[in-house]
């Protein structure tokens, strides 16, 4: 039983994916980054190749005209290779920037922007010799030199044929003029450049399924994980239960703040707790709770009171004694029918002086 709850069958959550994302943990693909950047140099090659290609002649050219006139002993007689520098630079710069810029481009294809510092923060296991050891003689590393040599059996065997093909037509090509020779080998560079290209790509999808295959295999969970992801991410299931019991509280008083101005009385605190009586004589057997709240709830029973004209009582224990006991919709408990009845004795006996004092007036 043991064995099936630490069995890893369940598929990564987007949590859990998330979170190795923050640690830098992704499925990438080095072969795919490779493929991208050697074809977009390809690219520029054969695109910008020609151009730089003559530059760079005119440079040596003019290095080989001056090199009889040039002299070293002096520092300031160096003068000559800056602009030497600033050529070359201006030939090898855009390349590296283009590679640099088409590398980035394919990390983001592959996982998305990630920016964490966990994968640089130092390691016990880095430095552990035993751990190293373990790293070096393991099925993935043996896997990984497997790869290495399909790879090379590839683009081996693409590089056989291109020469195999080009072979029987080298003599001929070794008796036409400069000219000619020079076209034909740019043309043939470019379509082994362009074979080269595609087994890189034959390479850099395979690998990147089988990356991302392998990194499910890895992030796969068991039930048991599952469950503890569950219960970080919502909480203890007891908690959660008190918040909804909370909550539905929170609704039952929202909802009973409308039955407030069928009330008959409102007892208060008088700041803290305020608790709306009725009683219907002959249908109830005792007053009924119809609202109760305690600081803001209490303040808008207390406003809403007011604006109905519902009389209110200042009882301070009973009002924290009713708000403890008793429950909405229910009657009041049978301990408080006496100081109750005296509140309600007042209500009437109000009623009765102002009926006298409307009649006299």
């Amino acid at each position: 039983m043991a064995e099936q709850e630490q069995a890893r069958s369940e598929p990564a959550t987007p949590f859990k994916l998330a979170e190795a994302k923050k640690q830098g943990q992704v499925a990438k693909s080095p072969d795919f980054n490779t493929f991208v950047v050697v074809v977009s140099l390809l690219g520029v090659m054969v695109a910008a190749g020609e151009r730089g290609a003559t530059y760079l002649a005119g440079l040596c050219a003019w290095l080989f005209q001056i090199c009889g006139s040039v002299r070293l002993e002096q520092p300031a007689d160096a003068g000559w290779l800056g602009p030497v520098i600033s050529a070359a630079l201006s030939v090898v710069v855009p390349f590296a920037l283009i590679g640099a810029l088409f590398a980035i481009a394919a990390n983001l294809v592959q996982t998305g922007p990630i920016f964490s510092f966990v994968p640089l923060r130092p390691k016990f296991e880095r430095v552990n010799p035993v751990a190293g050891f373990k790293r070096i003689f393991n099925k993935r590393v043996l896997f990984e030199g497997f790869k290495t040599l399909v790879k090379l059996a590839l683009l081996g065997t693409v590089l056989y044929w291109f020469f195999i093909g080009l072979w029987p037509l080298l003599p001929t090509v070794a008796t036409s003029d400069p000219g000619a020779q020079i076209s034909w080998f740019a043309l043939e560079g470019k379509a082994l450049l362009f074979r080269l290209g595609m087994g890189l790509l034959v390479i850099g999808l395979l690998d990147l399924v089988y990356v991302r295959w392998q990194f499910g295999q890895q992030m796969m969970m068991s039930r048991r994980e599952l469950k503890e992801e569950i219960k970080r991410r919502e909480g203890d299931p007891l908690i959660r239960a008190k918040l909804r019991e909370l909550q539905r509280e929170n609704l039952k008083q929202a909802r009973s703040l409308s039955r407030v101005p069928e009330a008959d009385v409102l007892i208060t605190n008088p700041e803290h707790f305020a608790i709306a009586l009725k009683y219907v004589r002959g249908e109830m057997s005792a007053p009924e709770v119809l609202a109760k709240g305690c600081d803001a709830w209490a303040l808008e029973m207390k406003h809403i009171a007011y604006q109905h004209g519902i009389p209110r009582f200042e009882r301070r224990s009973l009002a924290r004694h009713l708000f403890r006991r008793a429950q909405l919709g229910r009657p009041i408990p049978a301990d408080t029918f006496l100081d109750v009845a005296r509140v309600y004795a007042e209500i009437h006996a109000q009623r009765r002086r102002q009926a006298r004092y409307e009649v006299r007036k």
